[in-house]
C-alpha cells in the first residue's frame, strides 16, 4: 500500500489559493498559525482540522507556519478567525499580527493540547514529565512563552473540557471551546489495510502488551503499572512487553530484556506506529492521576481502536469520558492492571466484542466526517461569542 507520510506538505501558495477559493464559495475562513509542520501535535490540530473543514459547506481552516507569516497576514482582511496553535515562542511579530487581526474584527484563539500555559502548574508538570529536572530551563521558558502568547488571545481552544476549564480559570475566565484530537483519512485507510492483514495472519503464540510512549517523559506514567507488568512477565514467560519510543527502565527490567520478554523500538512515523499497535494484543495507556495528565487527549485509545487492538487505560478525565469500561475498553486503577491483563491473556476471545465496539465508536466519534460538524459548530460559537 502506497503511504504518504507527510500529506500536509502543501505549497503555501496552494494553501493561500484554497483560502481565497473558500471565501469565493461563501465559506468562512479560519487561519491557523503553527510553529512548523510535524507529525504529532500539528497533525492533530492543523492538518486533520484542515481536512475535516474541506468537507464543510460553512468553514475552511487553513494552516500556515511562522516562516509564512506574511502570507497569512495578507489573508487577514478576508478571514473570520485567527488561531494561534501551540506557539511556544513569543515575540513582537505575534503582537503585531494580533493587532492586525483585531483591527479587522477577527477573534483570536489560543489552541493548546497540554497544560503548559504559564508557570502555575509547572512544578506538577515536572513531577510527571521530568522529575529529574533535566529539562528544567527549557520547560520553564517554554511555559512562559505559551503564557505570553495567550495574552494576545481572546479565548482558548482545548482538546477536552478539563483543559478548557483550567485554561479559562487561570486566565481571567476567558472563554474556551473544545475541538478534540481526531483521525485523518490516510490513517483510517492504512489502519483498515492493517486490520485485513491481521485477520489473515496466524495468531502469535506469545501474548504481547504494547506501551507506546513517544518520549522518555512518560517514565512516570509507566511507573504506575511497572510492578504489575514485571510480575506478569515473571509469572508468564510467553507474555511480552513492546515499548515504542524513548524509555529508560529500572535495573529490575534487565533479566526480562535479556531473555527477550521486553523489546524496544525507536520513535517511528505515525503510519509505522499504527502497524506496531496493530501487532500487539493489548494497548497499555497508564497515566499518573494529576492535573497535567487529566488534560491529555484520548488519542492513544482511538488510534489503537481503529486497528482493533483493545486498550487498558487509567481512568483520567478523557479516558473515563471516552471509554465505556468493559464495553469499548478497560479502565484500571493501580493494583488492578495485573488481573485485567490476566483475564485477557487467559480468555483471548473476550476482547473480540470489545474491539469491534471500540472501533465502531471511534470511527463514528473521531472521523473527518464527524469532526466537520463539530468544528463547524465550534467556529460558529466563536463568531457568535465575539461578534461586535
Amino acid at each position: 500500500m502506497k503511504i504518504n507520510l507527510e500529506p500536509w506538505k502543501i505549497p503555501s501558495e496552494e494553501r493561500k489559493a484554497i483560502a481565497k477559493n473558500a471565501k469565493k464559495a461563501g465559506k468562512k475562513v479560519a487561519l491557523m498559525l503553527y510553529p512548523s509542520p510535524d507529525a504529532s501535535t500539528f497533525r492533530y490540530r492543523g492538518y486533520n482540522t484542515f481536512c475535516a473543514t474541506k468537507k464543510s459547506e460553512k468553514w475552511q481552516l487553513i494552516y500556515f507556519f511562522l516562516d509564512e507569516i506574511e502570507i497569512l497576514k495578507s489573508l487577514i482582511p478576508d478571514s473570520d478567525i485567527l488561531i494561534f496553535s501551540r506557539l511556544n515562542h513569543w515575540d513582537y511579530v505575534l503582537d503585531d499580527l494580533a493587532m492586525l487581526a483585531h483591527n479587522y474584527g477577527l477573534p483570536i484563539l489560543n489552541d493548546l493540547d497540554d497544560c503548559v500555559c504559564g508557570l502555575k502548574h509547572v512544578k506538577q508538570m515536572f513531577n510527571t514529565v521530568s522529575p529529574d529536572l533535566i529539562d528544567r530551563d527549557y520547560w520553564i521558558n517554554t511555559c512562559a512563552n505559551f503564557e505570553l502568547v495567550s495574552y494576545a488571545a481572546d479565548g482558548f481552544i482545548a482538546t477536552n473540557e478539563y483543559l478548557g476549564k483550567l485554561l479559562s480559570n487561570d486566565h481571567d475566565k476567558k472563554p474556551y471551546f473544545v475541538i478534540q484530537n481526531s483521525l485523518n483519512k490516510e490513517q483510517i485507510e492504512y489502519s483498515e489495510f492493517l486490520v485485513r492483514k491481521k485477520h489473515h495472519q496466524k495468531k502469535q503464540k506469545n501474548f504481547t502488551l504494547g506501551y507506546f510512549s513517544g518520549s522518555a517523559t512518560h517514565a512516570v506514567d509507566l511507573g504506575v503499572i511497572y510492578p504489575e507488568i514485571l510480575q506478569l512477565l515473571a509469572d508468564f514467560p510467553d507474555i511480552r512487553l513492546r515499548i515504542v519510543g524513548e524509555m529508560h527502565l529500572p535495573e529490575s527490567a534487565t533479566p526480562f530484556i535479556k531473555r527477550g520478554q521486553i523489546e524496544f523500538y525507536p520513535i517511528v512515523d505515525f503510519m509505522e506506529l499504527q502497524r506496531l499497535i496493530s501487532e500487539v494484543d493489548v494497548n497499555l495507556a497508564p497515566l499518573a492521576d494529576n492535573i497535567f495528565t487529566n488534560c491529555k487527549s484520548e488519542l492513544k485509545y482511538f488510534e489503537a481502536a481503529i486497528v482493533e487492538t483493545p486498550t487498558i487505560a487509567s481512568p483520567t478525565f478523557t479516558f473515563e469520558t471516552s471509554i465505556k469500561n468493559g464495553k469499548t475498553g478497560f479502565l484500571c486503577q493501580p493494583g488492578e492492571w495485573y488481573d485485567a491483563i490476566l483475564e485477557l491473556y487467559k480468555n483471548r476471545g473476550l476482547n473480540n466484542e470489545v474491539v469491534r465496539a471500540a472501533k465502531a465508536a471511534c470511527l463514528k466519534e473521531y472521523s473527518p466526517e464527524t469532526m466537520t460538524e463539530k468544528i463547524d459548530k465550534v467556529f460558529d460559537e466563536i463568531l457568535k461569542r465575539f461578534k461586535k
